[in-house]
């Protein structure tokens, strides 16, 4: 079916944003374990901060696809956002409150309750929550963006957001705002700093076919732009020693770094091993990305510093994928399992046959 002819290549982009995801958090222990970076390390902690701000385009990808297939109805639209991210957000906010509350005795309520509210609705309340917040403020918007029809708006639209963006970035200046809006400013999960990345999620649903055959011929050139992009994530800390996840930058990296995933994505299906585990990576990614935090503190909670060498590195993060993971089929088998944590059916593709040029098909 047309409608699914997407499925496997957003598989790979979620796969590959929460390797990466969980690849900067990894690294970003042994910096506080061994208390400075190693090269290696610090390679690997810059080449991996683009797994994020990759959600934050398949969140947007996703949901104009759906609208582009099936048409836009609120009713539906805010029922199923409550049940796939409402709910598990806040389930996740009082578990690891309640985790930090146990373990570290920390009290979420001592700067007050309008505080902890903020917190509580930009993701503040552990590391990792933010990008919730902001998935959340996306669909605030969204209803007004199914305004944006035809091409000329959608580039339009792509070249407001980026305008946005930059200003967020490099320009705004919070402390001119007193107040709730300034506070709202200086958070990492106000929306205007990550907007490009949904509007461009936005664009390639209304020009996915042109986008898939573009990439696939210029994958090449792609591939080439993906080398220059890691060297220069670990080239561009040492210039600016600026480490954001959603950095003016990637106005260029994330268009180059998606358009190369859809290129050799149905090259990946053709293997058995990687096909399997890319559809079911990609499925569990928000588990993956909600969980992976918990296990990291565990485990620098309750091993000793000396097993964190560079050694040991792989089999470290592959310890935590592994356990992630399993606490997520953990979860899945609880009486509310799937209310708490999203993990989509994955349906079996299988690709093309016209030298890639053209996306999956259903089997």
């Amino acid at each position: 079916m047309k409608q699914q002819a997407h499925i496997f290549d957003i598989h790979v982009m979620r796969a590959i944003g929460c390797l990466m995801v969980v690849l900067v958090h990894v690294s970003a222990l042994y910096y506080v374990q061994r208390g400075e970076w190693e090269d290696v390390i610090l390679f690997l902690n810059q080449a991996s901060r683009f797994g994020t701000p990759i959600f934050a385009i398949v969140s947007g990808l996703l949901l104009f696809l759906q609208v582009k297939n099936k048409g836009f109805f609120f009713q539906r639209f805010f029922t199923s956002r409550l049940q796939k991210i409402v709910i598990p957000f806040l389930f996740w906010t009082a578990f690891y409150l309640f985790y930090l509350w146990m373990v570290f005795g920390a009290n979420p309520l001592d700067a007050g309750i309008k505080r902890f509210l903020f917190e509580v609705a930009f993701g503040e309340t552990y590391s990792h929550l933010y990008f919730i917040s902001i998935v959340l403020q996306f669909y605030l918007i969204f209803p007004l963006l199914q305004l944006i029809k035809g091409k000329a708006a959608w580039i339009i639209a792509l070249a407001a957001s980026a305008i946005v963006h930059v200003y967020a970035m490099k320009f705004m200046d919070p402390s001119q705002f007193d107040g709730l809006l300034g506070m709202i400013m200086e958070q990492r999960a106000f929306l205007p700093k990550w907007i490009f990345f949904f509007i461009f999620g936005g664009f390639l649903a209304y020009n996915w076919e042109a986008a898939k055959q573009w990439a696939y011929k210029w994958r090449v050139g792609l591939f080439v732009g993906v080398l220059l992009i890691l060297y220069f994530a670990a080239v561009e800390y040492e210039w600016g020693r600026y480490i954001g996840s959603n950095r003016v930058s990637n106005i260029i990296n994330l268009p180059i770094l998606i358009l190369f995933i859809m290129a050799i994505s149905e090259k990946v299906a053709r293997n058995p091993l990687l096909h399997t585990l890319a559809s079911r990576l990609g499925a569990m990614s928000m588990g993956v990305y909600l969980i992976h935090p918990f296990v990291i503190n565990m485990l620098q909670r309750n091993l000793p510093e000396g097993v964190w060498t560079l050694s040991l590195f792989p089999v470290w993060y592959v310890v935590v994928m592994a356990i992630t993971v399993g606490i997520i089929m953990l979860v899945q088998k609880l009486p509310f399992g799937r209310v708490i944590l999203t993990v989509p059916s994955v349906k079996k593709v299988k690709p093309s046959t016209d030298n890639g040029n053209k996306s999956l098909t259903e089997a």
